[in-house]
């Protein structure tokens, strides 16, 4: 049974299970949600090919786009929306593979700083090709004209998400 059939069986056991439940809105944002996943692990194994994770991809990014190539742990950290110790491994294990630095921070002495090595950058731009290569792929079933309209789409959600979500949590009880 392919993902659709999976996904099409499911959705028929709800419809007899609850006749008035929306199976069609449903089947959409289940589409959706696997068409992600999906594409997560595509990226993730592209990633894997140069020698890192998907994580220490965006580590790598974040210093990329970083004043002077340097940032402090904790922003790496609330960047990636990870725990301190999940940065610290992290960070552990790009300083081992010689991608970055960390240094004391001059300005403050209870403070580290990370910094992105030359070798961070190479495999920085190397990664980010291999990831955009990969989520090109994720879309060639599609044409062109659907790219676009896929992308208008996505756009209108998020904008509409967006607005919601920044709206005070009390609006919404």
């Amino acid at each position: 049974m392919d993902e659709r059939d999976r996904i099409d069986e499911g959705m028929a056991s709800w419809a007899r299970i609850v006749p008035d439940l929306d199976v069609v809105t449903m089947r959409t944002a289940l589409l959706f949600s696997r068409v992600t996943a999906l594409g997560h692990k595509h990226v993730e194994a592209a990633f894997a090919t140069v020698g890192l994770s998907a994580g220490e991809f965006d580590v790598l990014a974040s210093l990329m786009h970083a004043p002077d190539r340097t940032s402090t742990p904790s922003v790496l950290a609330r960047r990636g929306m990870l725990s301190p110790a999940g940065m610290t491994h992290r960070l552990d294990l790009l300083e081992r593979a010689g991608f970055v630095e960390r240094r004391p921070d001059p300005d403050d002495r209870r403070s580290t700083l990370v910094l992105l090595t030359e070798a961070g950058e190479a495999k920085a731009i190397e990664a980010a090709r291999v990831h955009v290569a990969a989520e090109a792929e994720l879309f060639d079933a599609l044409s062109s004209s659907d790219r676009a309209d896929l992308r208008r789409l996505l756009e209108t959600m998020l904008d509409a998400y967006a607005a919601v979500a920044a709206e005070p949590a009390e609006l919404h009880n």
